[in-house]
């Protein structure tokens, strides 16, 4: 394993090389609502793969198409690795959804390093209408406009006269109309006063009903980039030029051309790769203007290389053999120059050299450097860098890996598979690792997964180049006998200008999370100074109540561990005393501000490929033999509460009419029943005894402030309601401490309709166009009607809600031990067969899995990822076939 002083501080070039990498593996690329996202998170060193010490707790959200936050998780991190889920509700509307993950120390490296994925969600059954059509460049006299046609009455039955349209255009500029009816049509006629590319369409019906798409204007467009190795064309030298053509979404698409010079000679040729990228070999002259067009497709752009400069220097990097030659080339009259090699922000050594005739050569063995990819820079004589190449260093041999013995060769449907699992080192020694195992139906999801960001390409190659890398796996096929030239080919057109260890200026704000805590500060009422010296009492209520004590330093502040809280939400209470006695002080937590959250518009463009087009078609033909089997057995479908002698008061019908029936409801005298000694407000009994179906946490916005509710399984997004009314969010304060003896009910609406109209009544201030298009009510009902103004925050304590660690569960697999479950009729069509996240192997003794087989497919892919204490990085895949049985054939 390589080994880098990570101790020696004038090695460190870049203040990257202290942060985390931080992985996510997931089950699957993309989901059908009503389904479950597995997923393992590792949180390693950058500079050595170890599992991090800095850091004890991740941050996962999952991000709806309208930038919405729909869901966190906090997951505790042991050994640098922790797994979690989210659920997606089965009325949650599809498109393109996003996850991010992130440490609170990984915060002061910016976007760079933290974790994101977009994904689809699809619905299980197909649906064909479509609200917004017919999506046109019309070309006019006046101009070029924008033609669509919308059908919101396909989505509000009561729509009637006019729609509200947001435009996006290029992810930038927006602008929002009014459409009315005409004989029933409404018409979209936008004139566009500059050159689009591609354009996000909402609308919102006057009920609060909304639909989006997103669309490229031009999907004949081309982009094609020009990329010289280290950064320039120099004069009269061989100059290596990247090519990278992209299409009207980003993804690489495959070109053929010519570089021509100013009198249309050809230069040279050029031919990408499948991901869009390839190099040339081309001798430019600064006296020439050069470039580049494309023949393959019908394109008539013309692409500009970049200038020849008449001096300057270049530094090229090859691969001879087992032997990696650098050439620098410069006009500079210099005696010698010197090459800086680094590695993920570390430097690993200078070679200095004399040059000759304006160049400098030099080789070295490939084993001198450590795998994965390094960073050459051309220093001149004041040792400022001069040109750039990122190069991966592949040595030849994985540095781990995995052997898996089965007891079968192959399998029939419902029979175990058993799986006996060693992970090696490069000399073949059995080795302690931390492993996961995921086994799908490879038809259709193997092709999905093995084009993927998995570990192998994830640690070596995402993680530390910006922008997009398309099908990342595909990088590190061993038996692609091209996929060395085809990653030089990317670290070439990526460009060392989109190498994460730069020389970027970083600030560490944020300090590391080794365990999960909450500090604050203790401050006066009518000064706000720091208040020292004084005794907090700690208690985390519950079942089982944790208490702890502090006393404030000189600046007030104090720290309290809750690394024990393993719950979504978990109520506390601070009390202030000062000699003994209570006082009355202002106790605040302190909460570092929320993320921003980034969603690129871009991938919300209507390019579904194949593979993900033949996994919808897949997953909806097995939710249709799923029903075929519950209708033949007379299985009742459970999607809609069936609420029993549910009394339609006034107050009911109002909130039925604005928003729909409840999906759960809770009834006062329940909620009294639950109410113990130390609860104080309504929010705190639903906090303990109702969590399943309503979140109580504190509000980020406001440190040591009020606390919120939100419901489970919705669509994100939670409003009030009291007695048929909406609550305006500057009220949301006085909620929480309602008495619970004043609660008729308390009911959860989800995925309201009529929702956006009703969001814009909670918040009056918002923006038309940043309304969530779906989300969920919490509706209360009240005795006198009056309790919300009722609620006082007591003096001298914090009563409170803070996050804990996520719950865990368990992937579900069928046990067909059991005969009777054998020989049951029930198909089993899992997609997802087997998923375990975390396998601990220690003393060199193999790890042991087994789970039984599904019976709607014909091969099993099985995945096995691994890790290990000194930053040993494994990854595994191989297929066994499954016999399809007719159940009842099977005998006793």
């Amino acid at each position: 394993m390589w080994n880098i002083a990570f101790a020696q501080e004038e090695k460190i070039l870049s203040k990257a090389a202290y942060a985390e990498k931080i992985y996510l593996q997931f089950d699957r690329e993309n989901y059908p609502a009503g389904s479950t996202i597995w997923f393992k998170s590792m949180v390693l060193n950058s500079v050595d793969h170890k599992p991090s010490q800095r850091s004890g707790v991740l941050h996962v959200d999952l991000i709806g198409p309208e930038k919405q936050l729909i869901n966190q998780k906090l997951v505790k991190i042991v050994d640098g690795s922790g797994h979690n889920h989210f659920d997606i509700p089965k009325k949650m509307p599809p498109g393109i959804y996003k996850i991010r993950a992130y440490t609170r120390w990984n915060r002061n490296f910016g976007e760079d390093f933290i974790f994101s994925k977009y994904f689809r969600i699809f619905p299980k059954i197909p649906k064909t209408e479509k609200a917004i059509e017919h999506i046109n460049i019309v070309d006019k006299k006046e101009g070029a406009f924008l033609e669509a046609t919308f059908n919101p009455n396909k989505l509000d039955s009561l729509q009637k006269r006019k729609i509200l349209v947001g435009l996006y255009l290029n992810n930038s500029k927006q602008d929002s109309l009014e459409i009315k009816a005409n004989n029933g049509v409404y018409k979209l006629s936008y004139k566009l006063n500059e050159k689009t590319d591609y354009i996000s369409i909402n609308m919102l019906t006057e009920n609060g009903f909304t639909a989006s798409r997103s669309i490229s204007l031009d999907e004949n467009k081309v982009d094609l980039q020009l990329l010289p190795e280290s950064g320039s064309l120099l004069d009269g030298t061989v100059n290596l030029l990247g090519i990278k053509a992209l299409d009207f979404k980003g993804d690489g698409l495959y070109t053929e051309g010519l570089i021509l010079n100013k009198n249309k000679d050809t230069i040279t040729t050029f031919k990408t790769n499948k991901f869009g990228m390839g190099v040339t070999v081309i001798r430019p002259e600064a006296t020439e203007e050069y470039i580049a067009k494309i023949t393959n497709i019908d394109n008539e752009t013309e692409y500009p290389l970049p200038e020849v400069l008449k001096n300057g220097n270049i530094l090229s990097v090859r691969r001879t053999g087992d032997r990696v030659s650098l050439i620098a080339s410069t006009t500079n009259k210099s005696d010698s120059l010197m090459i800086r090699i680094s590695f993920r922000g570390i430097k690993l050594f200078d070679i200095k050299g004399p040059v000759k005739a304006g160049h400098f050569n030099t080789a070295l063995p490939v084993h001198v450097f450590p795998y994965g990819i390094l960073c050459f820079t051309l220093l001149n004589e004041n040792y400022q860098p001069v040109a750039e190449r990122l190069y991966f260093n592949d040595v030849g041999k994985k540095q781990v890996t995995i052997a898996v013995k089965t007891n079968k060769n192959e399998y029939s449907s419902r029979e175990k598979t058993s799986l006996s699992i060693h992970v090696k080192d490069s000399t073949g020694k059995n080795i302690a690792a931390q492993i996961s195992v995921l086994a799908l139906a490879k038809e259709p999801l193997g092709a999905e997964q093995q084009k993927g960001n998995s570990i192998l390409p994830y640690f070596y190659l995402t993680s530390e180049l910006r922008g997009k890398i398309e099908h990342p796996g595909l990088y590190f096929n061993r038996d692609d006998i091209y996929r060395l030239r085809d990653i030089d080919a990317l670290l070439l057109t990526q460009g060392w200008r989109k190498y994460k260890y730069d020389t970027t200026s970083i600030v560490f704000d944020y300090p590391e999370e080794p365990v999960l805590a909450i500090d604050g500060k203790v401050s006066g009422n009518i000064f706000n100074k720091p208040k020292e010296d004084v005794e907090l009492s700690f208690i985390a209520l519950g079942e089982q109540p944790v208490v702890q004590t502090y006393n404030t330093d000189s600046l007030g502040r104090f720290y309290f561990n809750v690394d024990f809280l393993n719950e979504e939400n978990r109520e506390i209470v601070i009390q202030s005393k000062k000699d003994g006695n209570k006082r009355n002080f202002d106790i605040a937590i302190n909460d570092p501000e929320s993320l921003p959250i980034i969603f690129e518009n871009r991938q919300k463009i209507e390019k579904p490929d194949s593979t993900f087009s033949e996994i919808v078609n897949y997953e909806q033909r097995l939710q249709q033999k799923q029903l075929s089997y519950e209708l033949a057995e007379g299985v009742t479908q459970l999607d809609e509460v069936v609420l029993e002698a549910y009394n339609m008061t006034e107050e009911r019908k109002k909130t039925a009419d604005l928003a729909g029936k409840p999906d759960i409801v809770i009834d006062g005298k329940d909620i009294q029943e639950k109410e113990k000694n130390w609860s104080y407000g309504l929010y705190s009994v639903l906090l303990f005894n109702f969590p399943e179906d309503i979140r109580i946490q504190r509000d980020i916005e406001e440190p040591g402030g009020a606390l919120q509710a939100k419901v489970i399984g919705g669509a994100g997004t939670t409003i009030l309601m009291m007695d048929g009314m909406v609550i305006n969010n500057l009220n949301y304060s006085l909620v929480p401490n309602i008495p619970p003896s004043e609660v008729k009910s308390v009911e959860v609406i989800r995925f309201a309709k009529h929702f956006s109209r009703l969001y814009m009544q909670a918040y009056p201030f918002a923006s038309p166009m940043e309304v969530p298009p779906t989300g969920d009510v919490i509706a209360i009902y009240t005795h006198g009607k009056q309790g919300i103004f009722g609620a006082q925050k007591p003096k001298g304590i914090l009563r409170t809600s803070i996050k804990g660690y996520s719950p865990t569960k368990e992937f579900y697999q069928p046990d067909y031990t059991n005969q009777e479950r054998f020989k049951s009729n029930e198909p089993d069509l899992r997609s997802v067969v087997y998923w375990q996240p975390q396998i601990n192997i220690e003393n060199g003794e193999p790890a042991q899995v087994s789970y039984f087989n599904p019976d709607n497919t014909e091969q099993i892919i099985v995945i096995i990822e691994a890790i290990t204490p000194d930053g040993g990085i494994g990854y595994h895949e191989f297929t066994y076939p499954v016999i399809q049985k007719d159940i009842k054939d099977i005998p006793n």
